[in-house]
């Protein structure tokens, strides 16, 4: 198999750019190539599908596991001591999760449940550690994604300084990044429909306030509903709004 070119579990292959780490911001939904290393790290574990709702681990939990995922979306949340929650990150094909606790052995401090019928192959620490003695770029790959989580949470601190307007702002810029299915670099379809409840756990906001600031940028033709899912109608306009949160 050519450099440019990574095999899935499936047996299908998958063509390949170059890794470019600065290409993509960070972002809440924890998108991945499914490269050569992510096709090494899925040979060391085992598969195992998960219903829609059916939890990965819990928080609290001790685990010599980290998990990768195949196939779906898993949603990474904090369970609050009040009851509440707050949504994280949503891992996506060839993400991985949990591998903090499995590397230091502490107890788990999220928590992750599938939204959607998944995928999952589990790795376990000694797996990986006998495998990276002959390939010690494996160590390396796990390091970088726990530093890019690292990076993540530094975003939900800089969000929770922001008003509800910018929040939103920021969340709609992840939410094209991710998921946006872009036409003439003017207009972007989203390609997953999330509940507005969903989108306001991920930047701290009540429902009430997220619909609130979505449909004032309906109002502003920044925005069109279509059903439950969102239009991007002025792409440009929201890239510069993105950028002077940010600034």
């Amino acid at each position: 198999m050519s450099s440019g070119a990574a095999r899935r579990p499936d047996g299908s292959v998958r063509a390949l750019p170059a890794p470019d780490l600065d290409d993509h911001p960070v972002s809440p939904f924890l998108t991945a190539p499914w490269t050569s290393l992510t096709s090494r790290i899925a040979q060391l574990g085992s598969p195992r599908h998960y219903a829609r709702g059916e939890h990965v681990y819990t928080q609290g939990q001790l685990s010599s596991r980290f998990h990768l995922v195949v196939s779906g979306r898993v949603r990474i949340y904090l369970h609050r001591p009040d009851g509440s929650e707050r949504s994280l990150a949503y891992a996506e094909p060839g993400a991985s999760l949990g591998e903090a606790a499995c590397v230091d052995g502490r107890p788990r401090h999220l928590a992750s449940v599938c939204t959607r019928p998944s995928e999952i192959v589990s790795v376990t620490r000694d797996a990986l550690l006998s495998a990276a003695r002959e390939e010690p770029e494996l160590l390396l790959e796990i390091t970088r994604r726990i530093a890019y989580k690292q990076r993540v949470m530094q975003l939900h601190v800089l969000i929770e300084g922001l008003p509800a307007r910018e929040r939103i702002i920021l969340l709609l810029g992840h939410l094209v990044e991710a998921y946006g299915e872009i036409a003439l670099d003017e207009v972007a379809r989203l390609s997953i429909r999330p509940a507005v409840d969903e989108l306001g756990l991920l930047v701290g906001l009540t429902r009430v306030t997220t619909s609130r600031e979505l449909s004032r940028l309906v109002a502003e033709g920044l925005l069109e509903k279509e059903g439950r899912g969102f239009v991007v109608r002025d792409l440009p306009d929201l890239r510069r709004r993105v950028h002077a949160v940010l600034a």
